[in-house]
């Protein structure tokens, strides 16, 4: 992704970081490390001071989610343990509903990929009855996600519905995006957050150098 040697990680001491994520993780070719810095930085901050704004920008103004409560909520990557390795989920798990946040690195990541992703929101909002989402996290300057969301939620389940019937919100959201979010919620903090953020957004500088944040 850059040209660090030493690839920056949030939280590296992390022990949900054992072997098989560490090798994720050191793969610059997946979307790993990338996702969670991202998601690890936003997580500095409490759940409901985010999450509603980040579904904003993906899904719309007045979208379902947004409403919802989402303090106290689990940033939880690879909790829905895609396979695939173009795209790496991270779970936003609320007490009112589900969103995984399938995170690519490529314009156009392979539909089945996104649509295990769609089913393991489902999957995970049945515990509790809550609601389900779907966030697509592309690189700025992606063409058609929007109608790739729409392509991979359209697949029958076993009932055969649509994922996107069941699907309460879905949409679409840059990296650059997530940058911009983080820098929003650095004003004003102190110098660790602020460190960390200012970390991030030099990585997605270095990343897509043509991209504002």
């Amino acid at each position: 992704m850059n040209g660090n040697t030493d690839p920056w990680t949030v939280d590296a001491a992390d022990p949900a970081l054992g072997p098989r994520e560490r090798a994720r993780l050191a793969d610059r070719a997946r979307p790993d490390r990338m996702a969670w810095n991202a998601f690890r930085a936003l997580a500095l901050w409490e759940p409901d001071t985010w999450v509603p704004a980040l579904l904003e920008v993906a899904c719309g103004p007045g979208n379902p989610l947004s409403a919802l409560e989402w303090s106290a909520a689990a940033v939880d990557p690879w909790g829905a343990e895609l396979a695939g390795p173009d795209v790496s989920d991270v779970v936003l798990d609320g007490p009112e509903a589900v969103v995984v946040a399938a995170a690519t690195l490529k314009a156009a990541p392979p539909i089945e990929q996104v649509t295990a992703a769609a089913v393991g929101a489902l999957d995970r909002s049945l515990k509790g009855a809550r609601q389900a989402g779907l966030v697509l996290v592309v690189p700025p300057g992606a063409q058609r996600s929007e109608a790739l969301v729409g392509a991979a939620t359209g697949v029958a389940l076993l009932d055969g519905r649509p994922a996107s019937d069941l699907l309460a919100a879905t949409g679409v959201v840059t990296w650059t995006e997530l940058g911009r979010l983080a820098l929003d919620l650095a004003e004003g903090a102190g110098p660790a957050p602020a460190a960390v953020v200012h970390q991030l957004v030099t990585d997605l500088q270095a990343a897509w150098p043509e991209a504002e944040i």
